[in-house]
């Protein structure tokens, strides 16, 4: 299982506020993965707690880009996985844009 793969299985959630410069992913463990890319000095990603889901997916990560479109993920085995808008798509790889916390 690539690390995209096992993203996208373990993920619930992904919401993101509405000027899509910030944007969390919540795992099956009770993890989350919080994203910020306000600037372009401000870019970084940062898990909730070690030893966590979130935590194994921020390790694999290599770049991430966030904004109206998607959050994509690109991770290091070259793998990656997506997150769009909700009016894009209902399946629960949805970015939502009511806030992210």
């Amino acid at each position: 299982m690539t690390s995209g793969e096992f993203t996208l299985a373990e993920a619930v959630r992904c919401l993101g506020n509405a000027r899509f410069t910030e944007a969390v992913v919540e795992f099956s463990d009770g993890s989350h993965l919080n994203f910020e890319h306000t600037s372009r000095q401000i870019r970084r990603a940062r898990a909730s707690a070690p030893d966590t889901l979130a935590n194994t997916v921020g390790r694999a990560l290599a770049q991430f880009r966030l904004n109206r479109r998607h959050l994509q993920l690109f991770f290091s085995d070259g793998s990656d996985a997506e997150f769009r808008p909700m009016e894009d798509l209902d399946d629960g790889t949805s970015l939502g844009q009511e806030g992210i916390w």
